[in-house]
């Protein structure tokens, strides 16, 4: 069974995504002595050869086991000042929309000056982009934000910086800058460089120079205590690290010693993309609280960059997801998170992925938000947004990066423009708004709001143990369970979940591997409508319509 598990869990490929600064301050001995002057960075013996801590334990913090994650884009999310471009005060003034949503943490991608429209490569990193605002309204939307109880996560570019960075600027073509060994330069006369994804306006940093990991620390500390009181905890309550796996693992280590010591829950998310999970279990070693499930979701979603070619668009079998899940489970260590999604800034949009089917949209969701991990909500896929990655011509991943669709004309109140070309894949009154579902029964928003709703209420849909469910006489069915054992404020839980991805009508046998003696009474969680009792020792038998799903409450009948 062993190896059955390695072959499954590395069947997935990895497929990749993408004012000056204040003088970094050393922090000794974090990594080895940089290298000289005019070189490139050697690969190191940690790059070649990992060498695990024994028995290591991921002490995440006790906010992130039970969170309901959503990623912003702020350039599309609510334009306060009516420039078109969405801004942090437009996302303070909708913290109430997100709160309904279940939300209990908010994802930003970068909001730092850039040069670029998705600010992946940063010219300044203790500043707010102008676009989006000041330092001001950062602090209120973190103190609002708290105010709810919702946690806020910035996106960490520490792997590459923006050509226009002050540092580069000054390395560049001058081998005697004091920032030369910052950089990872491949000719003696520093006009040549390495860079991220062979893209030559984002050059990368030399980790093997402790100044720039003082640096990393240095960035985080500042963001850490937006206000400058020496309050660690009042500030952003962790970092997304983009592209995680082409900086080395030491820098993390040492992001995480340092910034344990100023606030002990902080977050840490790696996005360590690899279809392959074998090569994620280093990134939890005394560095990341949690990393992106990648391996699941190609096995859910096939590949970023292509739509309808999955288990989520009914074309593949869901043979696979227990293989991903309980193998993941055997491989990582103790106390690990994984962040679950089924699409995010970098994929296509799931509503397209499933071929703009409504029902399969709805399946989607009632997995996702209903399996052990902390899901993930990308913005706008509450309500059906559509995108697929364009041609360069001359767009690619704005289409997935659209403006929020609020209204069903799109133009009102805080309607971002910014984006808005004739091939755009959101138009309006097609159904794909807020305003068009907030209201009605029966839509996708109403959809994700009671399966946030039901798994904050909860503690078996947070935290509870996942156990599989043999499936047979049934194609396209998936099945799991999930169980919390009572407490002095909860009663034992619970829960069977049956998906049904065929675009056919299934009549699953299910054998349920449960710690006690049924029979179980069954009751949609959703709808509260009472199902078949689940039967002590035989096959529990349900029908289920085409591309839809379940979630069964159980209890002992009396």
């Amino acid at each position: 069974m062993f190896w059955v598990l390695v072959f499954l869990l590395t069947a997935c490929a990895p497929i990749p995504t993408l004012a000056p600064a204040p003088a970094a301050t050393s922090i000794p001995a974090l990594l080895p002595t940089p290298i000289p002057t005019g070189t490139t960075r050697p690969t190191t013996e940690l790059e070649v050869m990992y060498t695990p801590t024994p028995q290591p334990l991921v002490d995440s913090p006790a906010w992130a086991q039970d969170a309901v994650l959503y990623e912003v884009f702020v350039r599309s999310f609510y334009d306060s000042d009516g420039d078109g471009i969405g801004d942090i005060a437009g996302l303070t003034a909708n913290l109430d929309y997100l709160e309904q949503l279940g939300a209990g943490a908010i994802w930003l991608m970068p909001i730092h000056p850039s040069p670029s429209y998705h600010g992946y490569d940063v010219v300044d990193y203790f500043a707010v982009n102008p676009d989006y605002g000041t330092q001001g309204d950062m602090i209120a939307l973190v103190d609002a934000a708290h105010e709810r109880g919702i946690r806020v996560i910035m996106d960490f570019v520490v792997n590459h910086v923006s050509k226009e960075h002050p540092f580069f600027q000054d390395a560049l073509g001058n081998p005697g800058s004091k920032y030369s060994d910052w950089f990872l330069w491949t000719n003696e006369d520093h006009t040549s460089y390495e860079a991220f994804g062979g893209f030559e306006h984002m050059p990368k940093l030399n980790h093997g120079n402790p100044d720039v990991v003082a640096y990393v620390v240095q960035i985080a500390r500042f963001w850490m205590d937006l206000d400058g009181d020496g309050d660690y905890t009042d500030g952003v309550d962790g970092f997304r690290a983009d592209v995680a796996k082409e900086v080395p693992l030491t820098t993390w280590q040492a992001l995480r010693r340092e910034g344990r010591k100023l606030n002990p829950d902080l977050f840490l998310l790696g996005e360590a993309w690899d279809g392959n999970a074998q090569h994620l279990v280093k990134w939890y070693d005394d560095a990341f609280d949690a990393l992106f499930d990648f391996p699941l979701y190609h096995t859910l979603a096939g590949d970023q960059d292509q739509s309808e070619d999955s288990v989520l668009a009914g074309e593949k079998e869901p043979d696979f997801l227990n293989a991903i899940i309980i193998g993941e489970d055997k491989l990582f260590p103790s106390g690990y998170q994984v962040v679950r999604f089924v699409n995010n800034h970098d994929t296509n949009r799931v509503m397209s992925d499933v071929g703009e089917e409504w029902a399969r949209a709805h399946t989607a969701a009632t997995l996702n938000l209903t399996l052990p991990g902390m899901p993930m909500i990308y913005y706008g896929e509450a309500f059906g947004m559509r995108g697929e990655k364009g041609r360069g011509t001359p767009y690619w991943d704005e289409y997935r990066r659209e403006p929020m669709d609020w209204y069903a004309a799109e133009e009102g109140e805080g309607m971002t423009t910014w984006f808005k070309p004739p091939d755009r894949y959101n138009a309006p009154h097609d159904q794909i708004s807020v305003e068009e579902q907030a209201s009605l029964s029966g839509t996708l928003l109403g959809h994700y709001r009671a399966l946030t709703r039901v798994r904050n209420d909860h503690p078996a849909l947070q935290t509870g143990a996942f156990g599989r469910v043999q499936v047979s006489e049934a194609n396209g069915v998936y099945a799991f369970t999930r169980h919390a054992p009572s407490t002095a404020d909860t009663p034992e839980e619970w829960f069977l979940i049956v998906v049904n991805f065929s675009g056919e009508t299934q009549s699953p046998a299910l054998e349920l591997e449960l710690a006690i003696g049924g029979p179980f009474m069954a009751v949609d969680v959703l709808s509260g409508e009472a199902w078949p009792d689940v039967p002590d020792d035989t096959p529990y038998r349900i029908d289920l319509a085409p591309a839809s799903g379940v979630v069964l409450q159980l209890s002992l009948r009396d």
